[in-house]
């Protein structure tokens, strides 16, 4: 993949996921749902476009579980852990993009035994996921220029880039990772474009303060609503894999049917 086409897959998947973190913080979560939504599908899409093969033997639509097991089954995302009930979860919810198919996507969800329903905390499984896909992806066209987290610390000094990290445990996980990738690509600023280097290295030096307080950071103190996961910190970094879908019905080897009422 030319470093054009990259640079432009990695600013869509990277534009999707910080509105959809902007739009849930500021209390627009369906909206902001569906822009994380988006953001998945991008980074299929991304691998898709990369690989003539998968894309012309295989048609996908917005069939998160289908596009998740195609990529799998051909090598990809192997490194990546998600519940088919969280695929399912973020399937049911970008399909309500449109009044018809919000009535379609509750009846095909009361069907199978679940209500389509959101809370806030669903960010923390989102996150986890979409930084899974972003690191695995970055491995694939090693390259730091495929990063989603590294431009999430270059907006950081930028009006609502303190929305990438707030209550993101998953990015702060990563931190020093995304710092490592950051000082990859002055690298290769340094040698594709000296003369823009000192600028961009200032900048990132300014940036690196910013991110020593990463209390500050999960928790900015310009946001008011705050999210902590069940189970603390390491709970957030296995939310996608361990997502049960939210008012699920599950029967008990006696009859009896429970909602299961958390993740």
């Amino acid at each position: 993949m030319n470093t054009d086409n990259l640079t432009q897959w990695t600013n869509l998947r990277f534009d999707y996921y910080w509105a959809g973190r902007t739009l849930l913080f500021t209390n627009q979560a369906q909206m902001g749902v569906l822009m994380l939504g988006y953001a998945i599908e991008a980074h299929f899409k991304h691998l898709i476009s990369s690989d003539r093969t998968i894309a012309l033997k295989h048609s996908f639509g917005h069939d998160f579980s289908r596009a998740f097991s195609v990529l799998r089954n051909a090598g990809y995302l192997q490194d990546v852990h998600v519940s088919s009930d969280f695929l399912e979860f973020i399937e049911d919810n970008f399909d309500r993009r449109y009044p018809s198919q919000t009535s379609r996507t509750i009846k095909r969800a009361n069907s199978k035994g679940r209500p389509v329903s959101m809370a806030p905390d669903v960010i923390i499984p989102y996150d986890d996921f979409i930084l899974q896909l972003d690191t695995s992806l970055t491995n694939v066209f090693g390259t730091p220029e495929a990063s989603v987290l590294m431009r999430g610390i270059q907006v950081i000094s930028c009006g609502g880039g303190h929305f990438f990290f707030h209550c993101n445990y998953a990015a702060i996980a990563r931190l020093d990772t995304g710092l490592n990738l950051c000082e990859q690509n002055l690298e290769l600023l340094k040698q594709r474009q000296p003369e823009i280097y000192q600028i961009n290295f200032d900048e990132y030096q300014s940036r690196r303060k910013l991110l020593e307080n990463r209390e500050e950071l999960l928790n900015s103190s310009r946001t008011s609503m705050r999210i902590i996961p069940h189970g603390g910190f390491e709970a957030a970094l296995k939310a996608a894999a361990s997502f049960v879908y939210l008012g699920k019905i599950v029967r008990l080897n006696d009859g009896t049917e429970i909602h299961v009422a958390e993740y």
